[in-house]
């Protein structure tokens, strides 16, 4: 669904959603299964940790979609960044998808506070329909 910032201030609430990963077809096939939910825009997409820095010190979003190893850096630094003090918009939602679901991926994730934490290869259903159950309750922050 494609959005304008213009069109999300005098519409419905929707959650703002950064995807970050770096595989192609896996951004095409999220955003194409994720089309059809009411309530959620991907206002942003990034396929490094540097471009998801620049989209991120231009505006907030209500939640990350976020791959741990990406073409250049990894999405815990991403996650990282929000989290500092000079951060300058509210905390979003985490949630990982990654191929790399290994336990020590999985406590580093817990550590950092992610709330959803989904391996590509074996969750990718469960992510979509737990990311649609959010949208569904999402509440926006004020800004």
């Amino acid at each position: 669904m494609s959005v304008t910032n213009a069109q999300l201030s005098t519409q419905q609430p929707y959650m703002r959603v950064l995807l970050i990963e770096d595989s192609a077809l896996l951004r095409e096939t999220i955003m194409e299964t994720l089309s059809s939910c009411d309530g959620l825009v991907f206002d942003g997409v990034a396929a490094t940790q540097s471009d998801a820095f620049k989209i991120l010190r231009d505006r907030p979003f209500d939640l990350l979609l976020v791959d741990i190893e990406l073409a250049e850096g990894n999405g815990f630094e991403v996650i990282r960044m929000t989290q500092r003090e000079d951060f300058p918009y509210p905390r979003p939602k985490y949630m990982i998808l990654t191929n790399h679901a290994h336990p020590h991926y999985r406590q580093e994730a817990k550590t950092l506070g992610v709330d959803f934490f989904f391996d590509k290869s074996m969750d990718f259903d469960k992510a979509i329909d737990t990311l649609e159950t959010e949208v569904k309750k999402f509440v926006p922050q004020n800004d």
